[in-house]
């Protein structure tokens, strides 16, 4: 009786070790195992590796997530290529823009500097047209019989010249405040006539 229980009990004992060890076997093989993989993957893709995929062949839901994680990591590295090439495309845009600055700058103050030597150039025959019409229009007044139409024209001729000459200052002016050549002079102003 005391053989049968000591079988008994080494029987249960060597059973219940072979259920443990078959137990561990099936949880790491089964599930510990593909967990495994996918972590090293992850650690992997968390590392910059993005051509790293997880190789689960277990027939279950594992080798699904496994599956559904190397499509993500497939669009990832699409996306990303995608991002690339737009980033490459953005950089050859901001140094065509930026040289396209360059010459928009260079352009402005070369019309700058147009601009200030031929509104100098144009305000020294102009004040001679004002001169020599004023010039006309006082030797026609100083006539005996002036002709009203010529007079009339004179001053015309001499009005026009003004604002014309007044336009080509404040081009002048413009251009000077462009080419930061402007030069500040402090006098005394009427406010009434400013306003």
């Amino acid at each position: 009786l005391l053989a049968t229980r000591v079988y008994i009990v080494a029987a249960w004992f060597v059973a219940s070790l072979l259920a443990v060890l078959l137990f561990w076997y099936i949880l790491n093989r089964v599930i510990l195992k593909p967990v495994r993989r996918l972590r090293d993957t992850a650690d992997k893709v968390e590392q910059g590796d993005y051509t790293v995929r997880a190789s689960i062949e277990t027939g279950d839901d594992f080798e699904s997530l496994g599956d559904s994680f190397n499509r993500m990591l497939d669009e990832i590295q699409r996306t990303s290529g995608q991002l690339r090439s737009m980033n490459e495309s953005l950089d050859l845009k901001v140094a065509e823009l930026a040289e396209a600055n360059i010459g928009l700058y260079e352009s402005n103050r070369l019309k700058s500097e147009f601009l200030a030597n031929v509104s100098h150039e144009l305000k020294t025959p102009l004040n001679s047209i004002i001169g020599f019409a004023e010039l006309l229009n006082e030797q026609a007044q100083s006539e005996e019989a002036p002709n009203p139409k010529q007079v009339r024209y004179l001053a015309n001729i001499i009005e026009s010249g003004r604002r014309l000459l007044e336009m080509i200052s404040e081009l002048l002016e413009m251009a000077k405040i462009e080419a930061g050549r402007v030069e500040v002079s402090i006098a005394p102003v009427d406010v009434g006539e400013l306003l």
